[in-house]
Parts: structure tokens; C-alpha cells; sequence
């Protein structure tokens, strides 16, 4: 499964991601967001920009209960920046209460920051590259997906949260079952392909929604876990990495600190052509360092989380002997992984960018409302199938207001826009046409000069529309149906009138007919009647002299058979 997915039942076509994204690894399929694998470098701001919730993180968190529940040995690696991530809570506090939920151990991830510390140490002293920080996986994968010709310069060494499984397993057992917690989305792949070491992560938003559902909030008991020297907690924060091994001078231009993504990527550009060579960059992806991970969960401003990571730290600042951890291999080689999308020629750039009204660099507005920097952007992107025309709101909003005035302009119905004094605001051709009564229709002119508008009166203070309304204007022979909208957003009020005239012509005419057809048919009917009133008078005559005969008849064949 992947680190983000996309709910597209969700997806609201608002193309923030893609504003949001700094590598532009969004890809746009009729107007649904789709997260562009091999161009992620899962920082997840996608996650936190989206207002819609459509971005999904990754969620583990019944797989550990699963875990837990089987009876396996289940211990947390919890990140450093954990104590700017739970206000709520105080370290042994939040430990405790993981440890409710069912887990073996709770340890800190900052014992795998002090081995990588060490190793960093020694690179430092014996490199004659610049070494970048191999801490952030977003920040390696910038380099293995953008730069890769600086994937030399990354440090060959695992991060602290696959040092820390690694220790983990070698104390506790392979068949330990090791979970990270932290603030990091991009952690997630990460553990996946080094599996050996961590089988699961979650995030402290997932962490603390799983605290809340569970209610446990008795913290009586003490840890007993192996406990990281403080300079080893400094991690989470700019700064942090190098404060841990060695006392950084902020002039020295030989050791660079950098944090927040576009600044990475601006220093590795200026790493490349040449303009700085340091010794060693700390590079983190998020700003102010891992305490402004994506999926934090915390609100406070970084200047807060700083002050308690900082303060945690030095609340433990001795030295601890760790365990001996030599037979364990730290080493981890970094392969590059390049984009390679194909790149459109300036003809085809000019053609895509025609087919959005963009036939000069005028009409290249440049607003990024799309998502890209630039009109030339987005026409690249659209080449590589990443985007469509369609995301470009000037040009969809003047095609709409470009076939909302064919409509109008065409339509056999006057349409009037008057505001809530009755001044005409705009009207249609067939408006003009309709009520060309001896005087001009015109913009500013009140509407009563024209016409009776005592219904549009009605629909401004009411607020109702007023729909299938026949009004005729006698003087000038006009039979009308009317649809009266008031807009009280905009103070109009929008009339949709139709000429009926013809139609009221011909229903009165039908009127006609069927009265004559009426009288015709009473007519006819009263005649039918006279004559079947008279053919019952012979008939009744013709009866009873039948009747009569055939008594007589009996009568005489009675007489006969007496005799």
C-alpha cells in the first residue's frame, strides 16, 4: 500500500495539492488528484494542505493490535520530537500510557541518533566530499529523485530510526515486533525497505488518536528502558544533528544547516554549480526540523516545540554507555532514482498553450491558480500527462462567461437585470426588442418608465421567486410569462420573460373553436333527440296494435279448443 493515497470521493478539483507540492508529483485524471509515485518525496504537505481530507496517511495501527493481541513482543521506537508533539502529556507520562495500550517497551529513538552521531563524527573528520545528512528521508529522496549526482555526498549511514530497530532486535530478539512513532509520513516507506529492521510506523496523529479511543490515563508505574544521553534528543530540531556531535559555530561557512524543502533543494542547486563547498550540510525537509513533521499533530508554533525539545534534552544531558552494538552493520548505500519525463518542443509548448486562449505572452497570465508557476509550466506538465487544460481557471471562467453570453445574447427570452431600486442593470437584445415601446431600453433607467414592476418589487422584499406569472400588457398587445429571481448576494433581481402573445392567440382561438364545437354538437344532440322521440311515438303505436291483434288471436284459439 502507499505511503499517501487519494480519496477521490473527496477530491474536490481545487488543485491545492499540486500548489503545495514543491516537486509537483501531482498528477491530474478528469479533474481527480492522483499522488505520481516516482516523482514523490512523500514530505506530505499534500496531507496537510488538503482542505478536504481526500489525502490519506497510511494507517498501521490495527496491524499493531493485531500484534499485540497474537501476544507478540511489541516495543515503540519513539521519536525525539515526541515531547513537542504531546503537550498533554510529560515523557514518562506519554510513555506510560503507550505502554497501556499493550506494548513490551517504550524506548526513545534517540539512542539510534547517538550511534549515527558517532558515525557522522567520523565522517567529518575523514571526508573530503561534503557530506549531507542521511536523517530525513524526505531529503534523501529529493536527492535520489533531483540531484542525483549529489547521491555520492549523502552520508552511507542509516537513519536513527533503523539504527534504534536494529539495537531493538539485537537486545530483544529478531522475532521482536518494532514500531516507530513520529511526526514523519515519509518514515513509512522508509520502514518498508528496511524491513528487517522496523516492521511498522505510525504517526503521532495516529499515536493519539489511538490514546484517546483507549482512555488510559493511569501513569503510576515508572519505564525501564534504556535511556539516550541528551544530546541525542536534539535531533528533532534545526540544528539539532550537528549540536549532537560536535559544537557548531553558526559563522562557519564550512558546516550549513538548512531545514524547510525549497531551501534544501536551493542549497543543493548552489551545491552543484559550485557556489558553496561545506564540509558537511544538516539537511531536514521540514521547517524548523522534525518538530514541524506533517502529522505532528500538534498545534503550537515552532518556536514552542523548539523550547521543549530543548529543554527535554538538557533535563538529561549525562552521558549513557550504550550497548555494544559492533556486530550490528550501520552502512546503507544510497542508488539513485531519476524522473526522466519527456520534455515537449517549443512547438508543441505553443500549441498546448494556444489550446487555452494563450496565443501571445500577454495572454500568459502566470497566476497559478492551476497549481504551476507558470502558463509554460503547466503546458509541460499537460505534455506529460500530469496535468489538464481544463486546470486553468481564467481560461475556464472566460469560456463560461463566453457561453453564458452566446445563451443570453441569443436567447428568444428577455432577460432584465435590474437592482433593488428598479435601475436597470443589463438586459438581452430580445429584451430591447420586446418592450420597444416608443422609448429605448438603457442601463441606469428605472424599470417603472418601461413597464409595471410591481412584482419584481415583490420578489426583492420577500425574497421569493415568482414563477409562471402571466402579465399582459394591453396597450401594446403582449401577453407574457414571467420568472422573477431575486439575488440578494448581489442586490438584483433577475427577470426571464417570454413572449406568449401567439400562444394566448391560439388558445383563445382553440376557446372559440370548442365553443362553437359545443353548440354544434347541443345542436345536433337536441335534433338526434327530437327524432328519436318521434320515432318512439310510432313505435309505441305499432306496439299496441300488434298487441291487440295477437290478444285476439288468443283469444279466438281459446274459444275454439273449449268447444
Amino acid at each position: 500500500m502507499k505511503s499517501i493515497t487519494t480519496l477521490k470521493v473527496n477530491c474536490k478539483d481545487c488543485h491545492r495539492c499540486v500548489r503545495s507540492c514543491p516537486v509537483k508529483a501531482i498528477g491530474i485524471d478528469k479533474g481527480q488528484a492522483r499522488v505520481v509515485e516516482n516523482r514523490c518525496i512523500v514530505c506530505g504537505r499534500c496531507v496537510t494542505e488538503c482542505p478536504q481530507k481526500a489525502k490519506q496517511v497510511k494507517n498501521q495501527v490495527m496491524d499493531i493490535k493485531n500484534k499485540i493481541a497474537y501476544g507478540y513482543k511489541v516495543v515503540m521506537s519513539l521519536a525525539p520530537s515526541f515531547i513537542s508533539s504531546f503537550p498533554e502529556y510529560q515523557g514518562d507520562e506519554l510513555i506510560q500510557a503507550i505502554k497501556n495500550l499493550g506494548f513490551t517497551d517504550v524506548e526513545e529513538t534517540a539512542i539510534g541518533a547517538e550511534i549515527v552521531s558517532a558515525h557522522y563524527s567520523r565522517m567529518l573528520e575523514e571526508s573530503n566530499e561534503p557530506v549531507i545528512s542521511a536523517c530525513c528521508p524526505v531529503v534523501v529522496n529529493v536527492i535520489k529523485t533531483y540531484y542525483p549526482e549529489l547521491v555520492k555526498n549523502i552520508a552511507p549511514v542509516v537513519s536513527p530510526m533503523v539504527a534504534h530497530g536494529k539495537v531493538i532486535k539485537q537486545r530483544s530478539g529478531n522475532d521482536t515486533y518494532v514500531v516507530f512513532a513520529g511526526p514523519c509520513v515519509a518514515k513509512i516507506g522508509e520502514a518498508e525497505k528496511d524491513a528487517n529492521s522496523i516492521d511498522a510506523v505510525i504517526t503521532f496523529e495516529q499515536l493519539r488518536q489511538w490514546l484517546i479511543e483507549s482512555q488510559h490515563n493511569n501513569f503510576t508505574e515508572k519505564r525501564i528502558s534504556a535511556e539516550p544521553q541528551g544530546r541525542g534528543r536534539y535531533f528533532p530540531i534545526s540544528g539539532g544533528i550537528l549540536k549532537s556531535f560536535m559544537d557548531h559555530d553558526e559563522t562557519d561557512t564550512e558546516i550549513i544547516t538548512v531545514d524547510g524543502i525549497e531551501n534544501c533543494m536551493e542549497t543543493f542547486d548552489a551545491l552543484i554549480k559550485g557556489d558553496i563547498s561545506p564540509r558537511f550540510i544538516e539537511a531536514l525537509a521540514c521547517s524548523g526540523g522534525c518538530i514541524g513533521g506533517p502529522v505532528s499533530g500538534s498545534r503550537q508554533c515552532m518556536a514552542a516545540k523548539r523550547r521543549k525539545v530543548i529543554n527535554y534534552a538538557k533535563s538529561n544531558s549525562r552521558e549513557t554507555e550504550l550497548d555494544d552494538n559492533s556486530a550490528l552493520s550501520f552502512t546503507r548505500i544510497h542508488q539513485a532514482m531519476p524522473v526522466a519525463y519527456p520534455l515537449p518542443t517549443e512547438a508543441e509548448i505553443v500549441d498546448i498553450l494556444s489550446q487555452t486562449g494563450k496565443t501571445t505572452a500577454a495572454d500568459e497570465k502566470n497566476c497559478g491558480a492551476c497549481g504551476y508557476n507558470s502558463c509554460r509550466d503547466k503546458a509541460i506538465a499537460v505534455f506529460q500527462g500530469l496535468a489538464e487544460n481544463d486546470m486553468c481557471v481564467p481560461y475556464m471562467r472566460s469560456k463560461a462567461e463566453s457561453f453564458a453570453n452566446i445563451i443570453v445574447t441569443n436567447s428568444l427570452n428577455a432577460i432584465i437585470v435590474v437592482d433593488q431600486r428598479m435601475i436597470i442593470q443589463d438586459f438581452n437584445p430580445a429584451a430591447q426588442k420586446m418592450f420597444d415601446w416608443g422609448r429605448e431600453m438603457a442601463t441606469g433607467m428605472n424599470l417603472g418608465e418601461i413597464m409595471d414592476c410591481a412584482h419584481f418589487v415583490y420578489a426583492a422584499k420577500s425574497g421569493n421567486k415568482v414563477v409562471g406569472k402571466r402579465i399582459e400588457y394591453v396597450p401594446y398587445g403582449l401577453v407574457t410569462e414571467q420568472m422573477i429571481i431575486p439575488v440578494p448576494k448581489h442586490d438584483v433581481i433577475i427577470a426571464i420573460i417570454t413572449d406568449v402573445t401567439e400562444q394566448e392567440k391560439k388558445l383563445k382561438e382553440l376557446e372559440l373553436m370548442k365553443l362553437e364545437t359545443i353548440k354544434k354538437a347541443t345542436q345536433v344532440i337536441d335534433k338526434q333527440m327530437h327524432v328519436a322521440q318521434e320515432i318512439a311515438g310510432l313505435l309505441g303505436e305499432t306496439t299496441a296494435e300488434t298487441k291487440s291483434a295477437l290478444l285476439e288471436v288468443i283469444w279466438l284459439l281459446k274459444g275454439k279448443e273449449e268447444a
